[in-house]
């Protein structure tokens, strides 16, 4: 005979009453520690960063949406948003991928809704939506060699320098002698290069070595990415023109046209 309980359950009964009791407690503590993060007020730079890599990884389709967007209510212009905030959160996804503090699926999520904000974000940076529908004659060859297995930051550049007006034309895993006549047949202003790692950099210098020692004029070389602010004189070394940190810096360097320039020629044409 089964042993009873004062209140007339056996102890397995007692158990499986318990059970669901237990469980929501347990998941109405981790929905309140996950209310808790999501109402809580990021405090600085860092914070909002880590928020919208978070948003951006999630299975909401929105909530990086609604990161941004209370970031701007806290006075951040969309300009900043796009320029510093985005760039930094996809060089975190990048970092997370290295790290292993997060999985392929999520960088790959996180990357794609960056891209979808650019390609959506229209006017939002004071500028018209811009890619290849307002030609300024300058052209750069955005370059992600077969060795390099983080083309988040490529993309991302090469957005930017869409909408400065510069036309981008991605080549993605060519190989050198495909590159050099690619570089032969085109004209272009200048040739980019994203890197992640030192790795990646020696492996870069033997490229750039290889397209100087085949392109009779093979136009400035830009290296970017997240190794220039951790080695840039190991960047320097690979033969590169420029190591550039931005996209801005890159079109001072480069002396690229963009179309702040070309409206503030206008404007003060008409004055």
């Amino acid at each position: 005979m089964k042993p009873y309980s004062t209140s007339g359950l056996t102890d397995a009964d007692d158990g499986e009453a318990q059970s669901p009791a237990i469980r929501f407690l347990v998941e109405s503590a981790l929905r309140k520690i996950a209310s808790d993060y999501v109402n809580r007020r990021p405090r600085g730079r860092e914070d909002w960063i880590e928020r919208l890599c978070a948003a951006l990884m999630s299975e909401s389709d929105t909530s990086h949406k609604a990161v941004i967007s209370a970031l701007i209510s806290t006075g951040v212009t969309s300009e900043q948003v796009y320029q510093d905030y985005v760039p930094e959160a996809a060089r975190r996804l990048g970092e997370m991928w290295i790290s292993d503090t997060a999985s392929f699926v999520d960088v790959t999520l996180g990357a794609a809704r960056l891209q979808a904000l650019f390609r959506a974000a229209g006017d939002a940076r004071g500028l018209p939506m811009l890619d290849r529908s307002i030609p300024l004659g300058e052209e750069i060859l955005m370059v992600i060699p077969e060795f390099e297995q983080h083309a988040l930051g490529a993309f991302v550049a090469a957005d930017t320098f869409r909408r400065h007006g510069v036309w981008v034309r991605m080549a993605i895993g060519m190989e050198t002698p495909e590159l050099v006549e690619l570089l032969r047949e085109g004209r272009f202003s200048a040739v980019g290069l994203s890197l992640a790692t030192r790795k990646t950099v020696e492996q870069a210098g033997e490229l750039i070595e290889y397209l100087r020692a085949n392109v009779r004029s093979l136009p400035p070389v830009i290296v970017g990415g997240r190794i220039v602010a951790e080695d840039v004189a190991a960047v320097r070394r690979c033969g590169a023109d420029h190591a550039v940190r931005s996209v801005r810096e890159a079109i001072e360097r480069c002396g690229l046209a963009t179309v702040t320039e070309r409206l503030t020629v206008r404007e003060s044409s008409q004055g």
